[in-house]
């Protein structure tokens, strides 16, 4: 008998502490599960306890999505910007092969010019009396601008 009345003693104490509703869906609870009162009361908790830590987590998660979708944002803005400077390189690096054939047209013909006015003076000279100086003179510079004398 000491048993049924604890058992009684500690119904009316969740019945004091929940309500009367309260005591109701608690022990509806827990011959639904084939448990008892306390069972059931433990695995009420339990399950609010996991829904907490769900929502926690569900806004920590929600939290880290928005960070990772801001990084992919702005490592798309960074790539945009990177293949606009890769853009730009290249556009330089075309201009200044532009301009590099251009020299090397304009001393080629520098240089087609040079030797038309050589052969002018050359012409000119083969007909003066100091032909042999100048031309000694003239294979003497030569040779000291290329370095071989």
């Amino acid at each position: 008998m000491s048993r049924a009345k604890d058992s009684r003693c500690a119904k009316d104490v969740v019945h004091a502490k929940v309500g009367v509703q309260h005591y109701e869906t608690l022990e509806s609870i827990a011959g639904a599960r084939g448990i008892s009162l306390t069972q059931a009361l433990r695995s009420l908790l339990e399950e609010a306890r996991q829904r907490e830590t769900e929502a926690i987590l569900g806004s920590r998660l929600d939290g880290l999505a928005r960070t990772l979708t801001n990084v992919l944002e702005q490592q798309a803005r960074h790539a945009t910007r990177i293949e606009a400077l890769v853009a730009i390189l290249r556009g330089v690096e075309n201009a200044q092969a532009d301009r590099d054939g251009q020299l090397l047209q304009s001393q080629t013909t520098t240089l087609g010019l040079a030797q038309l006015i050589y052969a002018h003076l050359l012409a000119m000279v083969e007909g003066s009396s100091r032909a042999s100086d100048i031309s000694t003179s003239a294979r003497q510079k030569i040779q000291a601008m290329r370095g071989e004398g």
